[in-house]
Parts: C-alpha cells; structure tokens; sequence
C-alpha cells in the first residue's frame, strides 16, 4: 500500500490553511461529527479527526464543553491530549468524554505527542521523532525504532501497537509486539492481494476490534481495509466509490448499532454502499443524486449519523442532509442547501435528528418524514 506522506503530517499538525494548500480531504482535516447511537452526545472535531473536541447536547442543541486536540477512545469515554509546555516536560491528560471532566495526568520528561488510546482509555501510546528514529511508549514499555513511524491503532488489550512505517518511496504496515519488542509485517488475509492507495478517514468498532479505514486507489476506485486488531489480520473490501480524492475524502463512515453493518455515504459520488462486516463483503449499493464534485467543501467533512434501532440513517454533504431507510434501501434528500452542516446526531429516543449548522445553529428534522420540527 502507499499514502502520502503530507496526509501524516496533517493528520499530526491539523490547520484548515494547510489542509487546502497540501489538498487533505475533508474527512481529515475538515470538520466532521460523531455521536453513538442512543447517546445524548454529538462530538465534532473542527479540524480533523485528531484535533479539538466540540460537545454538543443532541436534545437542548447547546454546546456543553470543549478539549484540545486529542485522541477519543473507541468506546467514547475516554479523551487523551498531551500539552508542552516551556519546559522540556509533557504533561499528558484524560477526560471523561461523557462529561468532559478532567480524569487526571501526569508529566514526563521529554516532549511527546499523544498518537494512540486503547478502546477503554486504560492505555494512551505517546510517540516522539528525531531525524530518522522513532520512540513508541506505552506504559512502561518504550520501544526505539529506526525509520519514521505513526501509530494506526491498540489493540483490545493494549499490548500491541499498530503502525505506518514511512518509507522513501511509500510505506508498509507493521505490528509491535509491547511484550517480546519484535517488529512483524502486518499479514493480508489473501497473501495474494496487492493493495495500493491513501487512507482517507477510518473508524473503529466500540469494542476496540476492528479498525476499518477507507483507501482511494491511484485508478479513482476504492476499498475498505478492515484491520482485526485481535488478530493483527487484514482484509480488503473493494468498493463501487469511485472518484477523486477529494469526493471519496467527502465520504461518512458510520457503523450500525449492532456493528455488523459498515455505512459509506458519499454524497459527492450520490452511492451508499453498505458492507457486510460479518462476511466482510459488499452487501448493497444504492444511487442517489447526489452533489456536483466541483462543489467540494474542503472546510466541512462528512457526517453520518443511526437511529439506535439501526433503522434509519443521516448523513451530509455540505448545506444538504439525506436520510436512508436502511431496511428498504431508500434515499431521500431532507435539506437541499443553506449553511454547511458541522454535525448530525439522532436523540436517545430516535425520533428526530438534530443538526448542528455552521456556525453553532441547531435545527431537528423528523427522523421518519424528514421534516423540519425545529
């Protein structure tokens, strides 16, 4: 497989300006929204996936309170950050997602960036660079690599870190075994697959099992890398998305409640397709018309969001937000302009769905009629 190395460095050092100017995707850089299904929660991140936390409350619409960029754990609990301060110290903090509260921290020496949390919260992995070595600690555990390295993932147990070994002329996949120390390719499923391609936006199952990141291939096409972070096996789900970087990076990743379903909604591309997280395969593609490509908005990521029945599905591109009835695989368009939307999230009952619009306007939609309530 191969990235782009300016997609690491956004991912490290998120900034809208850089974003347009190195041509990140939305869903890395720009702003995207979260919320668990059945939670009160809508999270959004201004700036990328690793930037600053925005909790909002999906029933009253106001924002409850907001962290630095960080980490979220999987299970949406835990928030790690790390602060440098002048000194040649770091001072690395958790807080209870939920709550926003600070949970507690503790300062090292050194200066290290938060790259990592286990699906609880319980472990955070901190690494450090210096010309061509990498330091990797967790824990108590510190491992020096040579070569330039980011971390993909934990496992469950948090004694395995998943990594991106950067490379000149691309870079591989690799496991680090906290116990033994050894350094081990990560294995494909089909050791015959030749996979290629950039990692565009991820999500990991609220078990901590499976990460499952979107990569766009140099021919347009795309797939699904679905990792299993027990096993350390992967295994590749090719896509019908097809498109540039920037409308594939426009797609949302969201999960069905029971996570046995993983949703692709691209409104740029106007395809939904659903895979099979069971089976890993495709198991359905459904059209829409959706939005011209030449109408990319590099500031605004996407956003989806499931009734905690699983039944229903928002998602948005821009100003627009569609709904998808996940049983008969109808699309319909609720909210066809204005403001760009910064987040989706149905209420704990799932009767409607709020919307938080640019700037921090919240506006409920009627989750079976699609119908603007408030």
């Amino acid at each position: 497989m191969r990235r782009l190395l300016p997609l690491l460095l956004l991912v490290l050092v998120p900034a809208p300006a850089t974003a347009l100017a190195d041509g990140c995707p939305p869903s890395t850089c720009g702003t995207t929204g979260s919320a668990v299904p059945g939670s009160r929660t809508l999270f959004i991140r201004p700036f990328g996936q690793q930037g600053p936390l925005q909790a909002f409350d999906l029933v009253t619409g106001a924002r409850r309170y907001s962290l630095p960029s960080g980490y979220l754990s999987a299970d949406g609990t835990t928030f790690a950050s790390s602060a440098r301060p002048k000194t040649r110290r770091t001072t690395v903090v958790r807080y209870d997602a939920r709550t926003g509260r600070l949970r507690g921290g503790r300062s090292l020496r050194g200066r290290w960036e938060v790259a990592g949390i286990s699906v609880d919260g319980g472990r955070v992995a901190l690494i450090r660079s210096r010309g061509r070595a990498t330091v990797i600690k967790v824990g108590a555990s510190r491992n020096a690599l040579r070569g330039l390295f980011e971390v993909e993932a934990l496992s469950p147990d948090g004694r395995r870190v998943f990594l991106v070994h950067w490379r000149d002329n691309g870079y591989d996949l690799q496991q680090l075994d906290l116990n033994s120390r050894a350094l081990s390719p990560t294995r494909l499923d089909d050791p015959d697959e030749k996979m290629s391609g950039t990692a565009i936006t991820s999500v990991a199952t609220r078990d901590g099992n499976w990460l499952l990141t979107l990569y766009a291939k140099d021919d347009t096409h795309s797939f699904v890398h679905a990792l299993d972070l027990r096993s350390g096996l992967a295994h590749c789900v090719d896509l019908p998305l097809t498109g540039g970087l920037f409308a594939l990076g426009s797609t949302a990743l969201m999960l069905s409640p029971d996570e046995k379903s993983l949703y692709l909604a691209s409104p740029y591309l106007g395809r939904l397709a659903t895979v099979d997280l069971q089976k890993l395969e495709l198991a359905r593609v459904v059209r829409f018309r959706g939005l011209s490509e030449n109408l990319v908005n590099m500031s605004i990521g996407p956003s989806a969001a499931v009734t905690p029945n699983g039944r229903m599905l928002a998602f948005s591109g821009s100003g627009s937000l569609w709904l998808y009835d996940t049983a008969y695989g109808v699309v319909r368009r609720a909210l066809r302009s204005g403001p760009a939307i910064k987040g989706l999230g149905f209420r704990p009952d799932g009767r409607s769905l709020l919307a938080i619009r640019a700037p921090t306007t919240a506006i409920a939609f009627d989750a079976a009629t699609g119908r603007r309530i408030g």
